[in-house]
């Protein structure tokens, strides 16, 4: 068999697929767990596109029983295949196995690297970084460009640069990583520098899409929309996320009949090939077990966590309602620290789960008995640790904003951890806040981004958690719309840091959001730009214009335009 097996491999490699098949299903009718054979079909099924014959192909290749470095090789060779379509997620048990397999295989490691940091392990994904360069024994520029990614995504900008610089050094030809060190460069603030970069690469790779779009990306950041316009091309070529960014563009000309067509037909793109669809079947349940949990009777006798190192300042808000900017602004203020998502709450769910035994929330009554009242402070000191280890919780900081988007549907775990910790709501009008995030090439939970609807309902969805916590807990909250934030800054702040218990003066040139703010700094700071309101109450003229482009939403969104007070302004 193994003579044959060989023949098919040799069969493969001289693309005589046919054959290679026929051999390759003959000797597995005999050895159905024949590893060669089995390897032989699963390169063929993958080159035929038949994704799910070679997805249980490669599943049985990486769980067939033998010695630790061919099922090293099996379960690292489909995580590679999975992490090239982008499937992290499902890539993570096969990484995690090869590097079990293989610990001292510097390819495992590199490749666990990718996954964590792909799934927002960034801390894990740097260690196995570090281990892959360790084993190495030398500078490898692939290896290196990963780790500099991985530091970009923590904040840590001038390492980042540092070891991109190296990379490229090592192997000048890495075409993304050059479009890395732009974006790096580009969140530093030093936007000319990064746009003669990607200039420069483009010069090289004319024909690269990924170049090409982060050259568009820094024209709409920059309020350059005709050079993107231009840089993109006729629009019969263009992917999904081209044909976003051309919406934006011509958002921001004020064309909306256009934006809203070339939104429509990405949205539409994306449906038809890839089945883009709202899916809150996983949020809808959860969401009810947590409103059934977490009522004011049940939640007052349970133990909290003591106070702190520092006071985490909750920042809720759905996506494009403003969080990102009342970050950024108090990021300039002495004191506090632009924590993103580093940490979120949400990862906290499973670990309450291993320590108490049990189904998250109701796992957490066993808090009231033994020696489980400790748990809120374990908890608490894991929420911690990441934001230490990414050099947040420094001296000099008193408070870390957490804009982490599933804060929304963990307020009763907050009020565990966190008692007094302030929780500010940046609202916006939720037309406004539809209309931005389905011209955004972003993936949001349950797929909302797909269209308006899955927008509205998935806003709606997560409204009512809000509201359900508020009138269950008594939350230190303070509501700030975004209208108000962007029409005056200076004021819209003030309140807050009075609400928090702050009193500072903010400092000159505050509103211009160009003030200097020590790493590590999230990916958003790449966007900042003066405060302004051209993005306040922009679906009114596209309302007026294409009359009937909310009327599916309207039913799910107006009584929350009423209930949120926008009603009252003629909104």
């Amino acid at each position: 068999m193994d003579e044959k097996a060989g023949e098919a491999t040799k069969l493969f490699n001289e693309k005589q697929y046919g054959e290679a098949e026929a051999l390759a299903l003959k000797i597995l009718d005999v050895a159905p767990n024949h590893r060669a054979a089995l390897r032989v079909l699963f390169e063929i099924r993958h080159a035929q596109k038949r994704i799910k014959a070679a997805d249980a192909l490669g599943v049985r290749l990486a769980g067939l029983p033998g010695p630790q470095a061919l099922r090293a090789l099996a379960n690292g060779q489909y995580a590679q295949y999975l992490v090239a379509q982008g499937r992290h997620v499902e890539a993570l048990p096969f990484a995690t196995a090869a590097v079990k397999a293989a610990p001292k295989s510097a390819q495992a490691h590199h490749v666990l690297g990718v996954v964590f940091t792909e799934t927002g392990a960034v801390l894990a994904g740097e260690r196995h970084y570090r281990q892959a360069l360790a084993l190495l024994g030398a500078e490898d520029g692939m290896v290196l460009g990963n780790l500099a990614w991985n530091l970009k995504l923590q904040g840590r900008l001038s390492e980042a640069e540092a070891l991109y610089t190296k990379a490229l050094a090592l192997r000048p030809d890495n075409m993304r990583g050059t479009g890395g060190l732009a974006q790096v460069i580009f969140t530093k603030g030093d936007r000319p520098r990064a746009d003669a970069l990607l200039d420069e690469a483009l010069g090289r790779w004319p024909n690269d899409r990924m170049l090409r779009l982060l050259k568009v990306m820094a024209d709409l950041a920059c309020q350059r929309s005709q050079a993107a316009l231009e840089r993109l091309g006729p629009p019969e070529t263009q992917m999904p996320p081209e044909l976003l960014a051309r919406g934006r563009a011509f958002m921001q000309l004020g064309q909306m009949q256009e934006a809203i067509g070339a939104i429509a037909t990405a949205r539409a793109m994306q449906r038809e090939r890839t089945g883009l669809l709202y899916q809150p079947e996983a949020l809808l349940p959860q969401a009810e077990r947590d409103k059934a949990y977490f009522t004011g009777d049940r939640i007052r006798p349970l133990p909290r966590a003591e106070a702190g190192a520092f006071t985490p300042v909750f920042l809720l808000g759905f996506p494009r309602a403003g969080s990102s900017l009342l970050e950024q602004l108090l990021a300039q203020i002495s004191g506090f620290a632009p924590g993103d998502e580093a940490g979120p709450v949400a990862e906290l769910t499973k670990a309450a789960a291993g320590m108490l035994g049990g189904e998250y929330p109701e796992c957490l009554d066993e808090m009231l008995v033994g020696n489980e009242a400790g748990v809120p402070g374990r908890l608490r000191e894991m929420y911690e640790a990441p934001l230490r280890a990414m050099g947040l919780a420094r001296l000099g900081v008193r408070f870390i904003t957490d804009r982490a988007g599933s804060n929304a549907w963990h307020l009763g775990l907050i009020k565990l951890l966190y008692p007094e910790a302030p929780i500010i709501h940046v609202l916006r009008h939720p037309y406004d806040l539809v209309l931005s995030n389905i011209a955004q090439d972003r993936k949001l939970e349950a797929n909302a981004q797909a269209g308006l609807p899955g927008l509205a309902r998935y806003f709606a969805l997560q409204a009512e958690m809000i509201r359900h916590y508020r009138g269950q807990l008594s939350l230190r909250y303070l509501p700030v719309r975004y209208e108000d934030l962007v029409a005056d800054p200076d004021a819209a702040v003030r309140r807050v840091l009075g609400f928090i218990g702050v009193e500072v003066e903010l400092p000159p040139g505050f509103a211009a959001n160009s003030l200097p703010v020590a790493e590590p700094l999230p990916a958003h700071f790449a966007g900042r730009t003066a405060v302004h309101g051209r993005a306040a109450w922009r679906f009114k003229p596209y309302r007026a214009a294409l009359p009937n482009l909310f009327a599916e939403v309207a039913p799910v969104l107006d009584p929350w335009v009423s209930e949120l007070g926008y009603e009252e302004q003629g909104a």
